[in-house]
C-alpha cells in the first residue's frame, strides 16, 4: 500500500500533526528574525493542513500541495469553509501556474515544507530537483524554511527500532529497518483500526533517505540559493554530528545569473 494511502485517516488522531504546528511557531521565530515580509504561502506536502490552518488564521495567503489525495482529503475537512487552493502533485517536480491555465508560474514569499518530506527524496538528482522548483516558486529574494532528518537520526532514532503505540480503536506498530548504504530507512507501519465494532488492518512502508549538510548546502546554491541559517531544529544552535533534526533557513537571490548548474 502506498505511503499515507491509509495512514492518513488516523494522522491526526495519533498526533502526527503536532510536528507541523510546532514547526510552524518555530518559522514564526524565524520570520521575526531575519524581519521576513510574508503575502503569499506555499506549504509543500501539507498533509492533513495542520500548518495551513495556523498560517490562514494569521491572516497569509496560503497554499497546500501534496501528493497524497487521501492527506489532501483530511486537509479539506480541517479547512473546510476556507478558500485554500489544495494541490495534488508530487515531489520533486511540481509546477504552480499564477491562474488556471495561465502558462506563468506562481511564485510566493515563503515556501515551506516539514517533516521530514524532503528526505522521501530517493537520490541526490531528485533532492536537487526539488531546490529548483522551489526557486521557480519564489519571488526574488523569497524564502525557502525545511526540516528534514539526517543521517545520524535514520541510524539512530529508526535503525532497527521498533515504535507501538495504541488508543481507543487504534493501535500501531513501527518496525524500522537501516541501511548503511544509501543511508536509508524503511518503516513498516502496522495500523489496526477498529469501526463499527469490527478491527481492520493496514499496512503502509516509508522510507527515508539521509542527505549529509554539505550536500544539502550545495544543492541550495546550485538552485539560486543563499543560506541564512542552518540550525539544529527548533533551535538557533549549529547542528553538530550527534544531531537528528536540522531546520534549513535559505533566500533566492533576487538576481540570478545564468550558469550551467541554474541555465537549464
Amino acid at each position: 500500500m502506498k505511503p499515507y494511502e491509509k495512514f492518513a485517516y488516523v494522522y491526526d488522531r495519533m498526533g502526527a500533526d503536532l510536528h507541523s504546528v510546532k514547526m510552524t511557531d518555530y518559522t514564526f521565530r524565524i520570520i521575526r528574525k531575519f524581519d521576513i515580509e510574508v503575502t503569499d504561502l506555499l506549504d509543500l506536502c501539507c498533509g492533513t493542513g495542520a500548518a495551513l490552518k495556523i498560517f490562514h488564521e494569521r491572516g497569509y495567503n496560503v497554499c497546500g500541495l501534496d501528493g497524497s489525495a487521501a492527506m489532501l482529503a483530511m486537509a479539506g475537512k480541517k479547512l473546510r469553509g476556507e478558500k485554500i487552493p489544495l494541490i495534488k502533485q508530487s515531489l520533486p517536480r511540481f509546477s504552480i501556474p499564477e491562474k488556471n491555465k495561465s502558462p506563468k508560474t506562481r511564485q510566493f514569499d515563503l515556501v515551506t515544507c516539514y517533516f521530514d518530506s524532503l528526505n522521501y527524496r530517493k537520490n541526490k538528482i531528485e533532492l536537487k530537483a526539488v531546490f529548483r522548483s522551489v526557486s521557480r516558486h519564489l519571488r526574488p529574494g523569497g524564502w525557502f524554511v525545511f526540516d528534514m532528518n539526517t543521517p545520524e537520526a535514520l541510524k539512530t532514532l529508526w535503525g532497527a527500532q521498533c515504535y507501538a503505540g495504541a488508543e481507543d480503536n487504534l493501535a500501531w506498530i513501527f518496525q524500522n529497518d537501516y541501511n548503511p548504504h544509501k543511508p536509508s530507512a524503511a518503516c513498516h507501519v502496522t495500523l489496526f483500526v477498529r469501526e463499527n465494532g469490527e478491527w481492520e488492518r493496514w499496512e503502509e512502508c516509508h522510507t527515508e533517505y539521509g542527505y549529509e549538510n554539505p550536500v544539502i548546502k550545495k544543492f541550495l546554491r546550485d538552485s539560486g540559493f543563499i543560506i541564512k541559517g542552518f540550525y539544529t531544529c527548533f533551535t538557533f544552535d549549529n547542528p553538530g554530528k550527534k544531531t537528528t533534526r536540522i531546520a534549513v533557513v535559505a533566500r533566492k537571490k533576487k538576481i540570478l545569473h545564468k550558469n550551467k548548474s541554474q541555465g537549464k
